[in-house]
């Protein structure tokens, strides 16, 4: 909840109104039938439709989920109480965990939201189950997220949202608006970074679909109409019209103009209990050239697209995605962010593996169980959470449900879905079962929980410090097998001669001795040197000027002030050599007095360079990165974004190059850097999404250390204790697309899965795809099996999938499942695919998976422990949460 917003807006001014309901609607349905055009004369005031909203934080904030959904169900029911007082008055109803705490705590609300709904005075206006931050999650969970809100708001309601509503979000990423559309939505909405200065405009994915999207400014606007405890004045009104003329500039010609109507965060209907009739009848006679309404965003729509459409109202066209605010988000709390990669990519194999198991063996697919596990990681989707910019105690409570419980029952759900599905697949046997999710053949370095004392037979094997097993097996794409274990314990890595290089198969590799930064990487084949000065240096460094919250905000890297670096102190170098890799130790200590490891390990059979940094006591208002200058100019910039990535030019200007790169930027898997002399250097995480570019210096965020977030103690935002901050380089001579950069970063983030106690079993696939696109989803529903990938490289041509589990035929679908195309069955599937396309295809079984129910309440998800908190209601808990000390 970006709260400095909501301080900033307590004396914006704009206006609505809602003296359109059935006679604009009649006007504007004959109007169209007839063909004529809605397009202002001119010289002719706009109408201004204001849409009333509430904004919260819908699974925690500033207090506990627990209250949170308290909070949100009293104030979205004084909106609701409006519309049965006032006839003038209508609002837009967000999130589904919102609509469920009001079944839940005021049951009988719930037949006369659906009579308000059905009269149109009420909107359930946004298709995904919940506002979640859009950046920070792999592409098939926000599919997910819309896919189940829609689900979920046909059982319960009987309807489809039509919007993707994304006030909140902070920076919109290229694929949202395949994403959206392809989810058969018909607009997109926000609010902030808007790169075209008009508040109607088409936004266009990659791979060329588009969809309408407005950004009208601030989700307070119009703020004293809902803030002023008695009617206002004059003055007040003329101040208004003066603000909706201020509107009119970025409101494309012919249109009307639309506000969204709130007077902060977590906003009420207005405080004024006549308003708005009484506003409204106040507006006519101070300012009777302009109309104002309050509606809700369908009307709108209705209203201005015909008019696109006709070519009568001229919008423009953008491609790309938009800059970024609120850069604190993309760079603190690597827990939250680290956990939640896991799960999610957990949650994707388990359907993958149970999918196999089900039409294979004699296997029961978890349908309910699985689909739980989706709607808790919605839940863990809501935009604070997956930020990690909230309380402590929305991440762990004594009391009350949290993000920890429900990563832990993820956690449970896909293990035990690996157990049973992986037992029925394999054998019982004293060797270990593996399953690959990943659709291409991988031979990457994983490291793997053996039983004690064991390795793999005839594989390399390397004990590492935590009793993992690092090795590197040869797996087929989406294969299960079984590897025969050896009594032979695997030998940890034993200490070697610390020379002034380190050569592997790939790399010429020159340590700083005194500081224990990397001060050399070549190409060992060519001698081509990679960078231009000490790489994988630590530094520690606060903004020059204090924000409100560093929780919050964060400026780039040119703006922040120097604390210190891991050169100033004194390191010491180990080298230890295993039969897999070889590790480079440096311990020191940093800023803070805390202890600075930092590991790099080189394979001696693969060109990933694997980096884990351990940090201890951070002190408060810290920002810790990892920086590697590179040698040459960086003429292009790919990041990952969910279901693609955006691709942006930065030495030079490049205006075919639509991705944004400047300042801090939120990556999902992957960067890549691409030099001037050919080839580049992709940099990988696990959870660490902040990355930036200052000139030639790629840094990669660690911790952004905040003690409290707006006075409240944060445990997984603090500096305090130990912080693990793993992450990758992969160099690479050729193009990016020859060293297969979005493949290798789903490597280092999604190794096999292994299944104990099973017996020795040749490997068998059960899915192959052409080398152009990824997989990220294959799971049952219904009467068929859903499999979605996308085209990786950004480049259209064919894409081939060979699906090896028993099936009838194929039907190509939308992302919510609406046929599109369908074929008889056939041994390879080939289609054509546009640049980053998203493609879903349905494959005919035999036996069918029964539909699960919708969730409606919690209870069964959460600790007995804690079910007092979430059930415990408290009339009194209305509006804004309060801030702490």
């Amino acid at each position: 909840m970006p709260n400095g917003e909501m301080l900033n807006r307590e004396n914006s001014l704009i206006w609505n109104r809602r003296e359109f309901v059935t006679a604009m609607a009649t006007i504007a349905a004959a109007t169209m039938a007839r063909g004529e055009s809605l397009a202002l004369p001119s010289g002719t005031q706009r109408d201004v439709y204001i849409v009333p909203n509430f904004h919260p934080a819908s699974c925690g904030w500033l207090t506990t989920f627990s209250k949170e959904r308290i909070y949100c169900a009293n104030s979205y029911l004084s909106h609701l109480d409006r519309v049965r007082d006032d006839p003038n008055y209508e609002f837009v109803l967000s999130e589904i965990n919102n609509i469920i705490a009001i079944m839940n705590f005021q049951p009988q609300r719930i037949p006369e939201l659906k009579q308000r709904v059905a009269e149109k005075r009420v909107e359930l206006v946004n298709a995904f189950f919940l506002e979640s931050g859009v950046n920070l999650s792999g592409g098939e969970a926000l599919v997910r997220l819309g896919v189940m809100g829609q689900r979920w708001y046909r059982k319960m309601f009987g309807l489809t949202p039509r919007f993707a509503w994304n006030i909140d979000t902070c920076g919109i990423h290229d694929q949202m608006p395949q994403i959206a559309s392809g989810l058969g939505l018909e607009a997109m909405i926000y609010t902030r970074r808007n790169p075209t200065g008009r508040s109607l405009y088409w936004s266009v994915a990659p791979d060329g679909s588009k969809i309408l999207t407005l950004c009208p400014g601030s989700y307070t606007d119009a703020g004293s109409i809902f803030s002023t405890k008695t009617p206002l004045t004059g003055a007040q009104l003329h101040e208004l019209e003066t603000f909706f003329e201020k509107k009119d500039g970025i409101t494309p010609a012919g249109a009307p103009v639309m506000v969204l109507g709130g007077s902060q965060d977590y906003s009420l209907a207005p405080t004024v209990k006549e308003y708005p009739s009484k506003f409204l009848q106040q507006w006519r006679e101070a300012e009777p050239g302009r109309k104002v309404r309050f509606t809700t965003l369908s009307k709108y729509v209705d209203v201005i697209r015909p008019e696109i459409d006709a070519g009568r109202i001229s919008i423009p066209v953008f491609h790309g995605g938009t800059a970024y605010d609120f850069d604190a988000f993309w760079i603190e709390n690597q827990t939250v962010k680290s956990w939640y990669r896991r799960d999610e990519q957990a949650l994707q194999a388990a359907e993958a593996l149970a999918t196999i198991a089900s039409l294979t063996a004699k296997h029961v697919y978890p349908a309910q169980a699985l689909n739980d596990a989706w709607v808790l990681m919605c839940l863990n989707m809501d935009r604070n959470t997956i930020w990690g910019s909230a309380g402590g105690m929305v991440f762990v409570s004594e009391q009350s449900w949290d993000v920890q419980d429900r990563m832990m029952w993820v956690k449970k759900t896909t293990g035990d879905a690996f157990e049973s599905a992986g037992a029925s697949l394999v054998k019982e046997g004293s060797n270990v079962g593996l399953f690959n999710p990943l659709n291409w053949r991988r031979n990457d370095p994983v490291a793997l929980r053996l039983p004690q004392g064991k390795s793999l037979e005839g594989v390399a094997c390397e004990a590492l410090e935590d009793g993992s097993v690092l090795c590197q097996v040869d797996m087929p794409s989406v294969s299960v097998g079984g590897w025969r274990l050896s009594d032979k314990a695997p030998a940890a890595a034993v200490p070697a001669e610390v020379a002034e290089t380190i050569e592997t198969k790939y790399y010429v590799v020159k340590m700083d001795a005194a500081t224990g930064d990397v001060a050399s990487l070549k190409l060992k084949a060519t001698g081509r040197e990679l960078l231009a000065g000490a790489a994988n240096r630590i530094l520690a460094e606060r903004p020059r000027k204090k924000p409100d919250d560093a929780g919050d905000h964060m400026p780039p890297i040119p703006e922040q002030e120097r604390l210190a670096t891991s050169a100033e102190g004194p390191s010491s170098i180990q080298v230890m050599k295993g039969a897999v890799a070889t590790t480079i130790v440096v311990s020191g200590k940093f800023y803070g007095g805390g202890t600075l490891r930092r590991s790099i390990r080189l394979y001696h059979d693969h060109p990933r360079i694997d980096f884990e940094t351990e940090l201890n006591d951070i002190p408060n208002y810290t920002v810790v990165f990892a920086q590697f200058p590179l040698a040459e100019d960086i003429p292009e910039v790919r990041r990952g974004i969910p279901y693609g990535f955006s691709h942006g030019a930065w030495s030079a200007p490049n205006p075919e190059r639509h991705g944004w790169t400047k300042g801090i930027v939120p990556a999902v898997r992957w960067t890549d850097y691409s030099l001037t002399g050919g080839g580049g250097i992709a940099l990988f995480d696990r959870g660490l999404s902040g990355r930036e570019l200052d000139e030639r210096t790629a840094a990669i965020y660690l911790i952004n250390a905040e003690d409290k977030y707006w006075g409240y103690e944060n445990a997984w935002l603090s500096g305090r204790g130990r912080h693990l901050m793993p992450y990758a380089l992969l160099p690479h001579q050729e193009g990016w697309e020859q060293a297969a950069i979005p493949q290798a970063a789903w490597e280092y983030n999604r190794e096999p899965v292994v299944i104990a106690g099973r017996a020795k079993m040749e490997p068998k696939s059960y899915l192959t795809t052409s080398g152009n696109v990824v997989v990220e989803a294959m799971r049952r529903e219904g009467d068929h099996i859903e499999v979605r990938l996308a085209e990786c490289f950004g480049v259209a041509g064919e894409a081939e999938v060979r699906l090896l589990l028993p099936h009838n035929g194929v039907t190509f679908t939308d992302l919510a499942g609406r046929k599109i195309s369908s074929g008889g069955k056939s041994s390879r599937y080939s289609f054509p695919v546009r640049p980053q396309q998203i493609v879903t295809l349905h494959f005919e079984t035999s036996t069918s998976v029964a539909e699960p129910e919708p969730v409606t309440k919690w209870d069964a998800f959460v600790p007995e422990q804690k079910h007092p908190a979430l059930d415990t209601y408290d009339a009194s808990l209305i509006g804004h949460p309060p801030f702490g000390e």
